[in-house]
Parts: C-alpha cells; sequence; structure tokens
C-alpha cells in the first residue's frame, strides 16, 4: 500500500475558520494536524510509501521532517484537488504502484487503531477494490483506497462519498465503508475543533491539541461558546 496526503497552500487553507482563526493560526494549526496524521502513517508497517503532494514549501518541509516523498503539486491543475490527486495517482501508476490510500491532513483524531481497520478492511476487497472512510455527516471521503489505479479517479468536493460509492458500483468494484472513530472528524468549522477537543485523549491529535491549547485558541473557541450557549439561553427565557 502506498499513501498520498494532498495538501493545499498553507495561508489559505481551512477558510471556513476564518472567523475565529487568523491565516497565521490556519497555517499552523494546518502544519500540527498533518503532524499528527503522519505520526500514525509513519507507524504503519503495512504501508510502504507516504507521499506528500502540494505546492508549498512548507509541506515540503514536512516531508523532509518527517522523512517522506514530496511530489510537487502539477501546476496546471491550477489549486484543483481532483486534478492534482488525479494526476499524482498516474504517477503512481506509471511506476508500478498498484493500490494507493489518499488520506487528507485534516484528521488528527485518526488513530493507528483506525488505520489498521481500514487497511484490513481493504486488503480483504479482492481484485478490484474502493474502500472508504466517510466523514461525520457522510458527506466527505476523508479516507479513500482503490485498486487497481487506472479504473477510478476521485471527485472531492460536496458529497463526494455518495459520488464515490456510487463510482465504485458502476466499475464492479468491491465497496468497503469503514466508519471509524478518528476519521470522522475533519476539521473544517468552529464547531468541529470544539468536538475534536471534547474527544482528545493523551495520545490523540498531540501536536494539534498542544498547538490550540499553547496557542490560546482552545481558550478562545470554548469562551465563544460559553457566551454562544448564554444567548441562546436568554433568548429562550425571553420567548
Amino acid at each position: 500500500m502506498q499513501v498520498l496526503l494532498p495538501l493545499k497552500e498553507f495561508a489559505a487553507s481551512k477558510q471556513r475558520l476564518s472567523g475565529v482563526l487568523s491565516s497565521i493560526e490556519r497555517a499552523r494549526l494546518l502544519q500540527s494536524m498533518v503532524g499528527d496524521v503522519l505520526g500514525v502513517l509513519t507507524l504503519q508497517r503495512d504501508i510502504e510509501r507516504i507521499a506528500i503532494c502540494s505546492r508549498d514549501r512548507s509541506a515540503q518541509w514536512l516531508a523532509n521532517y518527517y522523512g517522506v516523498d514530496f511530489i510537487d503539486e502539477d501546476r496546471d491543475c491550477g489549486g484543483d484537488l481532483n486534478g492534482a490527486v488525479n494526476a499524482a495517482v498516474r504517477d503512481f501508476a506509471a511506476q508500478g504502484c498498484t493500490d494507493i490510500l489518499v488520506a487528507h491532513g485534516d484528521l488528527p483524531l485518526l488513530s493507528a487503531q483506525d488505520l489498521s481497520m481500514f487497511l484490513r478492511g481493504h486488503n480483504s476487497g479482492g481484485e478490484h477494490a474502493v474502500t472508504i472512510a466517510p466523514d461525520r455527516r457522510r458527506g466527505g471521503s476523508n479516507l479513500l483506497a482503490w485498486r487497481p489505479l487506472q479504473k477510478f479517479h476521485v471527485q472531492y468536493g460536496v458529497d463526494s462519498f455518495a459520488r464515490h460509492c456510487a463510482q465504485a458500483r458502476a466499475i464492479d468494484a468491491q465497496l468497503t465503508i469503514c466508519d471509524l472513530p478518528g476519521a470522522r472528524c475533519d476539521i473544517d468549522e468552529p464547531e468541529d475543533l470544539l468536538l475534536m477537543l471534547a474527544q482528545t485523549t493523551d495520545s490523540a491529535a498531540h501536536n494539534t491539541v498542544t498547538f490550540l491549547y499553547e496557542s490560546g485558541i482552545a481558550e478562545r473557541l470554548q469562551s465563544l461558546q460559553l457566551s454562544a450557549n448564554n444567548a441562546a439561553g436568554e433568548n429562550h427565557e425571553c420567548a
């Protein structure tokens, strides 16, 4: 199994958090989350190769730090996630790769147990297999694996989970859906950060949680939530 980790430019990442985090904070948050994901991926024995695909030099630094490969995103893709991933997968296939997992960098709660369960499910899928771990809303495809590479292409965006499932059925691949605790919570909205903070253990999301508390972001988010709850309670009493 080989793994592709596509990353957007850090400074422009996580725009839906811009109401509560600055651009610098969002970039550092992404770096922390990617560190947590790579910490899990690099310890998995069944993974032969990990490659970060990005056009951001910060991503290249992370790749060097964690000892994984770095692929320059195809400039013709213009920052389009689907184009970048499909182009990178074609290169993987040209190098003889037959089985790939596309993971995302905003899954700080992903655990070694989650990953092992996902790979076991995928490995049992036969010659033509597609395996997906959806988000908690069952809208996105947070982990996506398939073989052979030439039979499938990614379609990220709104309702990607449904589209990927439909494509798997259309090519007669064995579809396996893995509902994994650590893969459910991708970080896009402030409520996702609060949910993550409520779910963390001593070993989960270490880099991300450390950054959120040391930067004061965790306290800021919790204060905003408390204020929102109090306002909601006052409105209910007036009604």
